[in-house]
């Protein structure tokens, strides 16, 4: 949660997540949830081009900047880690989380057919 509240902003967030929102690649692009698309035969070279991109800068400046900007972040996820996790099994393993959980698999399973 905390790291899509980052890349594509709080309310963004709270909407897909509180309503299950999958987004389409167009759709994705447009919040910022995804940076760039490619056709599925140009996804290689986009790619390539992409690293080339960041390796040209040194790791050390690229690693130091990321460290700064993910920080905060990193700092509470290892804080409420075990908070976390324990709040994630309670959660998911309720039988009405369970039983909503199937209802959309099957939803997604006859989408997909």
């Amino acid at each position: 949660m905390d790291t899509m509240k980052n890349t594509v902003g709080q309310r963004t967030t709270e909407m897909a997540l509180q309503l299950g929102l999958l987004y389409k690649p167009a759709d994705a692009l447009k919040i910022g949830l995804v940076d760039q698309l490619e056709p599925e035969d140009q996804v290689i070279a986009a790619a390539t081009q992409t690293i080339s991109r960041w390796l040209a800068i040194p790791d050390h400046a690229r690693q130091i900047t990321k460290s700064m900007m993910r920080k905060k972040t990193i700092d509470k996820l290892k804080s409420n880690r075990e908070s976390d996790i324990q709040y994630f099994v309670n959660f998911i393993t309720k039988n009405s989380i369970q039983k909503s959980l199937g209802g959309y698999m099957e939803m997604l399973k006859k989408r997909r057919a």
